[in-house]
C-alpha cells in the first residue's frame, strides 16, 4: 500500500487536472481531494465535472464524504482485470484459511466450556464464572475477548488475530472486511497480499466480487433481520 496523497482546493484553478491525478495514482494508491465550498457554486460545479471526468477516464472508485466543514473525495486506485485474475487465487486461500481457523477456534471454545453459540437455550451467564477463572485463556497461546456480540481470538506466540462475527447462523469466518483484513495482516503467509488491500477496501471488494462470480465465495445471511446484511464466506463446495 502506497501512501495517501492529499490535495486541497478551494478555487477552480486549483482543481487537479486529469493528468495530475493519473500521475499521482502511479505513485499513490489513494488520493483525497479536500475542499471547502463556502457558497462557491461555480467551483463546486467544476469540481463535480472533473470528478465525473476522472471516474469515466481512469480505473478508479470514488467516494464522497465530509467531516465538519471539510468535504472530500477519496479516489481509490483499482486493479486491472489481469491483476485481479493473478491475485484471486491467493485471496481465495486467505478466505479459506480464515473460515477454517474461525471454525476450529469456535469449536475449541464450545468443547472447553460445553457451550453452543447456536443453541438459544444456553445462557452465556452459565459459563461466565469459568471464563473469568480462566482469565479469557483458551489454550497456552490463544486468548479471547468478546466485543459487540463478536469474539476476537489472539495468539500470543504468532501475533495472529482472528476476529469472528457470531451473527450468521453458525457460519464462522464470514468476511467482515475489517476483521478479514486484520487477519491477513497478522498471518505470516498472507502479509504480502494484505499490503495490496490495506486502506483500499475497493480493491478487496473488487477481488471478492471476482471470486463470487467464480463460486469460490458465497453469500450468507445474518440471523438478525435488523442487520439486513449479507456477507461473503469461503465456499466449501467450490472446486
Amino acid at each position: 500500500m502506497k501512501e495517501l496523497r492529499k490535495i486541497f482546493c478551494s478555487r477552480t484553478k486549483e482543481i487537479p487536472s486529469l493528468q495530475t491525478i493519473k500521475e499521482e495514482l502511479e505513485k499513490n494508491d489513494r488520493i483525497r481531494i479536500d475542499y471547502n465550498s463556502k457558497f462557491n457554486f461555480l467551483f463546486i460545479r467544476n469540481l463535480k465535472k472533473q470528478i465525473t471526468n476522472i471516474e469515466d477516464s481512469l480505473n478508479v472508485e470514488i467516494h464522497k464524504g465530509e467531516f465538519k466543514d471539510l468535504k472530500f473525495y477519496n479516489i481509490y486506485n483499482l486493479l486491472s482485470k489481469p491483476e485481479v485474475e493473478k491475485i484471486a487465487g491467493q485471496l481465495e486461500e486467505a478466505t479459506k484459511s480464515y473460515r477454517l481457523i474461525s471454525e476450529r477456534l469456535i469449536r475449541q471454545f464450545e468443547e472447553k466450556y460445553d457451550f453452543s453459540f447456536t443453541d438459544t437455550n444456553k445462557s452465556f451467564r452459565e459459563i461466565k464464572e469459568q471464563i473469568e477463572q480462566d482469565k479469557n485463556q483458551l489454550s497456552e497461546n490463544w486468548s479471547y475477548r468478546f466485543h459487540g456480540g463478536d469474539v476476537c481470538f489472539s495468539n500470543s506466540k504468532s501475533g495472529q488475530v482472528v476476529d469472528i462475527n457470531l451473527k450468521y447462523n453458525g457460519f464462522y469466518g464470514v468476511l467482515d472486511l475489517w476483521f478479514f483484513q486484520y487477519y491477513m495482516k497478522t498471518t505470516i503467509e498472507f502479509k504480502s497480499i494484505s499490503s495490496i488491500y490495506i486502506d483500499n477496501t475497493a480493491k478487496l471488494l473488487q477481488t471478492l466480487d471476482y471470486l463470487k462470480e467464480k463460486g469460490k465465495v458465497k453469500l450468507v445471511k445474518s440471523e438478525f433481520d435488523f442487520l439486513d446484511s449479507d456477507k461473503l464466506i469461503w465456499n466449501k463446495n467450490s472446486t
